[in-house]
């Protein structure tokens, strides 16, 4: 990483400010800031108030700063990863530390063992494997967990929950009973320039694409299936959501990855059916195109898993076993 965290913030505050992405008036909280890009305050109030020193931002009646001079209508709505998006769909501000590369490598393996069949986790091997901590090592796996990827199933060992046709289905069958409730509820709360921004970034791939890295297109869907989503309100339902995940990591490490880009539309039309009906302000048409879309990519992900299954190959790791089924 050629530059510290918060100067990175700070190019992607001063850049998100230049392109118009944090329009004028719009009011920037430190502790909004901390959340979306995972840092403490410290780093976060020394770039405001150094932005502020600048010109770029200035103090008003109220907390925090506002984006511009202050002379225009005040905006207050809560950012998101969305609002900071760099050319490609990557997040403005990219970690190094040691455990966030060896979870993505992990989770790549678990996902595409996991379409295979049933598998165990020995942590202890895990850990030697990588010649990281058992601290690390676990901090991985939480994370998976709360994935659904993986569960504790005593000392040292996990399951690897497998992705197979009944699972994809009941994954697909919460997410169609949630999601589109969501989608709706964010409808008036989601900003034209957000809404704007999605269906910008949404059709700027459309038109490159198959020349697209798989990040991109994952970037794409947590564009719609997350962040948007979250506007919804109800972070319980969030919580519930985020277990339905593996069906997004199926696309996120296959495509471009183990397998080729397919030759028809991934998703770039019906998200922009779902985009197009917030943008337009009808919330019962977005939640219904959310739910087609839902119902289409279950189709299209089960075949996907099925030709995986056939012709895929994948690497066991030494850390992990097939278990037997009866």
């Amino acid at each position: 990483m050629s530059n510290t965290l918060k100067e990175q913030l700070y190019q992607a505050l001063v850049q998100g400010i230049d392109r118009g992405h944090l329009e004028p008036g719009l009011v920037l909280l430190e502790g909004n800031i901390a959340a979306i890009f995972d840092m403490s305050r410290s780093p976060v109030r020394q770039t405001l108030s150094r932005l502020h020193d600048e010109g770029k931002i200035c103090r008003f009646d109220g907390r925090g700063y506002l984006v511009g001079r202050g002379d225009g209508e005040i905006i207050r709505r809560p950012l998101g990863a969305g609002d900071f998006r760099a050319v490609g769909g990557q997040a403005s501000i990219q970690r190094t530390e040691a455990w966030q590369a060896l979870a993505e490598k992990v989770e790549r393996d678990l996902v595409l063992c996991s379409m295979k069949g049933r598998l165990e986790l020995n942590e202890l091997q895990l850990a030697k494997t990588y010649d990281v901590s058992r601290t690390t090592t676990q901090r991985i796996l939480a994370s998976l967990q709360s994935l659904g990827v993986v569960d504790k199933t005593k000392y040292s060992s996990w399951s690897v929950i497998p992705l197979d046709d009944a699972r994809l289905h009941h994954l697909y069958d919460a997410r169609r009973q949630l999601e589109p409730f969501m989608i709706s509820r964010a409808c008036g709360v989601l900003s034209d320039h957000e809404l704007s921004g999605y269906l910008f970034r949404l059709d700027e791939a459309a038109r490159e694409y198959p020349n697209l890295e798989g990040a991109r297109l994952d970037a794409l869907e947590n564009e719609l299936h997350q962040e948007a989503l979250m506007r919804g309100g109800n972070p319980e339902i969030i919580t519930m959501l985020r277990r339905t995940r593996p069906i997004l990591l199926i696309s996120k490490h296959l495509l471009g990855g183990a397998v080729e880009m397919p030759a028809e539309d991934p998703l770039f039309t019906e998200h922009r059916r779902v985009f197009e009906a917030l943008s337009a302000r009808l919330p019962k048409q977005a939640g219904q195109a959310l739910d087609e879309h839902l119902a289409n990519a279950e189709t299209k992900v089960r075949q996907r898993l099925a030709d995986f299954r056939e012709t895929g190959e994948v690497v066991m790791p030494r850390y992990l076993s097939w278990v037997e089924t009866l």
